[in-house]
């Protein structure tokens, strides 16, 4: 399915310049780390409200797309369809950290259920190859029921609505520690990506450089993001944002003709102040 940072995205993924900033408090807090090419996670967690702190401990960059599946499917029914632009209806997606730079955090906060998952990294390394198929992947089991007595959820300071094909914002984001939740107006599986512009350059630098072929030195710089949830879901993005221009992308490919989100106008730019 091919959820996941396309070869685009393999130049502009650099290691993240911002502040950590701190998950929020309630949530059972997991740490997973990414390494060439591998995830070092526990294999059960309980249900509940989860933040899952990604911390890339390699020298390329990563993410997790975490997948439900659904009753009697497995990780290998998961790699049989990889590859495909259009996502099985037994795979959901509550939330996750997005790509994350060598040496840097990212922390995303959702409600987890009972059941199978994976975690998956999709970002393509130089040679073309997606780390999924260098084998990082893995499963995870999630037990037990949904406490009985909700834990309160993370309160956000901004809101940020995906539709096909945009994003909209409750607020202006400032330059600071932002709370920021995350919702899913569909039709089709989005993520938000923020990618700081150096300076002196413009959305129309990153097109560019898109359109050459990558060559030379990007115009951005990653920093964090969160894949998923699915249509109708919501999740928890902790952010520290520097002051600046950023991008905001969605890399998911299209279910009609795969191009990334961001071809079909799902960029933003934005000032950070």
């Amino acid at each position: 399915m091919r959820i996941a940072v396309s070869a685009l995205s393999a130049g502009l993924i650099v290691a993240a310049c911002s502040p950590k900033a701190a998950p929020p408090a309630g949530a059972n807090v997991v740490t997973v780390v990414a390494t060439d090419y591998a995830f070092a996670a526990p294999d059960t967690l309980p249900a509940g409200l989860t933040t899952l702190r990604l911390a890339n401990a390699g020298h390329e960059p990563h993410h997790i797309v975490l997948t439900k599946l659904a009753a009697g499917k497995t990780l290998a029914d998961a790699q049989a369809v990889a590859m495909d632009t259009k996502i099985p209806d037994w795979m959901s997606f509550p939330g996750s950290p997005g790509a994350t730079g060598p040496g840097d955090t990212t922390s995303t906060t959702q409600v987890l259920e009972a059941g199978q998952y994976i975690l998956a990294c999709y970002i393509t390394s130089p040679d073309g190859k997606m780390h999924i198929e260098k084998g990082m992947v893995r499963p995870l089991m999630v037990t037990g029921s949904l406490p009985s007595t909700a834990t309160a959820e993370p309160q956000s300071d901004v809101t940020v609505t995906m539709s096909d094909y945009a994003f909209a914002f409750s607020t202006p984001l400032t330059a600071g520690h932002h709370i920021i939740r995350v919702e899913n107006a569909g039709p089709q599986l989005h993520e938000i990506t923020f990618a700081k512009l150096n300076e002196g350059k413009s959305m129309q630098d990153f097109v560019a450089w898109g359109q050459g072929g990558m060559k030379g030195p990007p115009p951005v710089t990653e920093a964090g993001g969160l894949v998923g949830p699915t249509k109708g879901g919501h999740a928890f993005l902790t952010t520290n944002l520097a002051p600046g221009k950023y991008l905001v992308l969605c890399f998911v490919p299209d279910e009609k003709d795969g191009k990334p989100h961001l071809m079909h106008g799902m960029m933003q730019e934005i000032t950070i102040s």
